[in-house]
């Protein structure tokens, strides 16, 4: 073909525009592939982090290893230090002793991936899961699978899939496991008193935990989502990520369950956060929550979403921003009609097996409360009054029911 003719240029340009938008296609396609969460993978972090060797999280040697085992991953993937002097860790001092001299009574443990936004990467979107647990008391070890080690499997995995795409988010991701979080959150309260950056440049903090099993274990494909209540549009953007599967996301109000995680220092400072759990179990701070009792399909599914909410935003122009007087919604209501709706069902079969699973005064209650939230979505409206009641049943159902 001859391009110097004006026919032949013509023609020239059109295949170079075919092949251009061919090749821009490809390359769509291609960073539009998003890997998902691997439940094998999962399942193999799960089982090291309550093994044996580790000691529950909670002694000096399993805690050692446990850091060893965080840094050790995030160099694997070239996340960046993100403390100061190129660390990955960041010592919490105790008290000190005779002399001045300080102890280091716990270790946080964090890495970066820097955004690719010139105008954004200074800012943050943080990923946390504490890897600390109760270690061996009396004799017995304290494996932690579900508390915490599926969701420190998590925040590995989502760093594994973030780290391998083509260009990274616009906003840097944190992904920080602190220590000390059954310490009274000793750790994330002293990551937000020394934190490497000002804390305004955080857009959002997302914390997990007890994310492998379900609520007493009952047949409910739930993960609950807290938080969303204080920076309006978080809800939305977290309804419009798809969870795989036949996982559903339901939300609730932080006051329905009180400070219960590392979001507490994050809340406090007016930091918007998204708190994802299952709910606690029988095996909850037991010696049996173990590596085998977790659903990993379930983790799996659970870490798609949160990868999704934590790449949304940190890809969005403008990020949801805090909120003082909280957006409360029926969904929540939506969400203890549906807890109460199960645990009735399932006394139900118990019972005509034998042996309900709830006391006798223990279902009165509960049919109350499920019979009451029925009323109020029938209703559509939730009143102040209606709202302190809903607060005192949630909490009630957590300290006798669950």
């Amino acid at each position: 073909m001859n391009i110097h003719d004006s026919a032949g240029w013509k023609r020239w340009m059109r295949l170079v525009a075919l092949v251009g938008s061919g090749l821009l296609m490809v390359q769509v396609a291609q960073s539009a592939e998003s890997p998902t969460p691997q439940a094998d993978r999962l399942k193999r972090e799960v089982f090291t982090l309550a093994s044996p060797e580790f000691e529950g999280r909670g002694t000096t040697v399993g805690k050692q290893k446990a850091r060893e085992h965080l840094v050790a991953a995030f160099r694997e993937l070239h996340l960046q230090p993100l403390f100061p002097g190129g660390s990955y860790l960041q010592e919490i001092p105790g008290p000190k002793q005779a002399g001045g001299k300080e102890i280091v009574m716990g270790t946080n443990v964090g890495a970066v991936l820097p955004g690719s936004d010139p105008q954004l990467r200074d800012e943050y979107v943080i990923l946390s899961a504490h890897f600390d647990h109760l270690g061996i008391r009396g004799g017995k070890t304290y494996p932690g699978a579900d508390d915490n080690a599926g969701s420190v499997a998590m925040l590995l995995e989502v760093a594994r899939l973030l780290a391998a795409q083509p260009v990274a988010p616009r906003r840097s991701v944190v992904f920080l496991s602190c220590d000390l979080e059954e310490s009274l959150l000793w750790g994330s309260r002293w990551f937000v008193a020394h934190p490497p950056w000002p804390l305004a440049r955080v857009k959002l903090f997302v914390t997990a935990e007890l994310i492998g099993r379900t609520l007493g274990d009952l047949p409910l494909p739930a993960v609950f989502v807290m938080g969303g209540e204080h920076a309006p549009g978080l809800r939305r953007l977290v309804d419009g990520v798809t969870p795989p599967g036949n996982l559903q996301v339901s939300h609730l109000g932080v006051d329905l369950v009180g400070v219960r995680s590392d979001y507490g220092p994050f809340k406090g400072e007016k930091v918007p956060f998204l708190f994802f759990s299952g709910g606690e179990h029988r095996d909850y701070h037991q010696p049996t929550d173990t590596a085998d009792r977790l659903d990993y399909q379930r983790l799996s599914h659970i870490t798609q979403v949160i990868r999704d909410v934590v790449l949304e935003v940190a890809t969005v122009e403008r990020t949801p921003a805090w909120s003082d007087p909280p957006e409360h919604t029926l969904g929540e209501v939506e969400t203890i009609e549906r807890i109460t709706g199960t645990l009735l069902k399932l006394d139900d079969t118990l019972r005509e097996r034998g042996r309900g699973r709830l006391t006798d005064q223990q279902r009165f209650t509960v049919s109350n409360i499920h019979t009451r939230t029925r009323a109020m979505l029938s209703e559509k409206r939730v009143d102040p009054a209606d709202r302190a009641w809903l607060i005192r049943s949630a909490q009630w159902m957590l300290l006798t029911v669950f």
